[in-house]
C-alpha cells in the first residue's frame, strides 16, 4: 500500500483524466502533491493518510469529491482561483488565511533540514547558519517559502523524483523533510537521513476556494472533529505510519 510509483507526476501529465475538469454541482475537486505518506499514487489512485481523511469526511458530509496529484504551485493556484476546487495537506499561514476557507487540521508534522547520514554537515541549533549549503524543493511549498524568506537560495526541482535523485546523488547537500515522511522516504529511496536543523512545527489542512459555501465547510469540519474524537484519525495514521 505504501509503495510509491515514482513516475506519478508524468502519469498525470499524460493521462486524459488528469486535466482540470468542471466538477458537477455537488462534486468538489481535491488537489495535492506527491508527499507520502500523506498523499501519493498507488496503482493509479491517489491515496495516503490525508487523502483517506478527506475522503471519509466527504462521505460523512454526504458530499462528493475526486482527487488528483499536480505540482504544488499549480494545484495551489487552481484551488485559490477556481470555485469547487481545494488543495490539501497544506499549512495554514497568516499569508494564506484569507485566500481560502479551511477544513482541519487533519494532521500535525515537524519540518527539518536533513542530510544524508554520512554527510559532513554538522547539526545546528540555528538553521540560518546552514545557508551556505545547497538545498532544493518544489515551487510554492511552504518550507521553500520559509527558507527563501530567511535568506536561503533554494534550488527549485522539476518534481519530487528529480529533487530526491539530486539529493541521493549528493548534487544537493540538504533536503527539506518532515518527521511524518522521513521513514517512508528512507524506504523509497534506500537512504538514511540525519536531522541537522529544526525549522518549525505545522498542521496540515484542506484549503477550499473562498466561494465554497460556509455550510459545506461546517459539515466537513464537523466530520473531521468527529473522526478525531472517536479515534478514526489515529487508526488511519497507523495504517500509513503517519505519526
Amino acid at each position: 500500500m505504501l509503495k510509491l510509483i515514482i513516475t506519478c507526476t508524468l502519469f498525470f501529465f499524460l493521462s486524459p483524466t488528469s486535466s482540470f475538469a468542471a466538477p458537477s454541482n455537488d462534486e468538489y475537486f481535491g488537489m495535492t502533491e506527491d508527499f507520502p505518506p500523506f498523499n501519493f499514487l498507488d496503482k493509479e489512485k491517489v491515496v495516503g493518510y490525508s487523502t483517506d481523511v478527506i475522503d471519509l469526511a466527504f462521505k460523512k458530509a454526504q458530499l462528493k469529491t475526486t482527487f488528483t496529484l499536480w505540482p504544488w504551485l499549480r494545484a495551489f493556484n487552481q484551488a485559490k482561483d477556481t470555485p469547487k476546487y481545494y488543495v490539501y495537506s497544506t499549512s495554514r499561514t497568516p499569508e494564506r488565511e484569507k485566500q481560502f476557507k479551511w477544513v482541519g487540521p487533519i494532521a500535525k508534522d515537524s519540518v527539518y533540514l536533513m542530510v544524508l547520514k554520512d554527510s559532513p554537515i554538522k547539526d545546528s541549533a540555528d538553521f540560518k547558519s546552514l545557508k551556505k549549503y545547497s538545498v532544493s524543493g518544489q515551487a510554492g511549498d511552504q518550507p521553500v517559502l520559509f527558507l527563501q524568506k530567511n535568506g536561503f537560495d533554494v534550488f527549485i526541482a522539476a518534481d519530487e523524483a528529480a529533487r530526491m535523485k539530486m539529493f541521493k546523488d549528493k548534487k544537493i547537500e540538504m533536503d527539506i523533510m518532515t518527521t511524518g515522511s522521513q521513514e517512508i522516504y528512507e524506504q523509497l529511496w534506500n537512504l538514511k537521513y540525519r536531522r541537522v536543523a529544526f525549522l518549525y512545527d505545522t498542521d496540515y489542512w484542506a484549503a477550499f476556494n473562498v466561494n465554497t459555501p460556509d455550510a459545506v465547510i461546517a459539515k466537513l469540519n464537523k466530520a473531521v472533529a468527529e473522526m478525531k474524537n472517536n479515534g478514526t484519525l489515529d487508526k488511519i495514521a497507523e495504517k500509513y505510519r503517519a505519526k
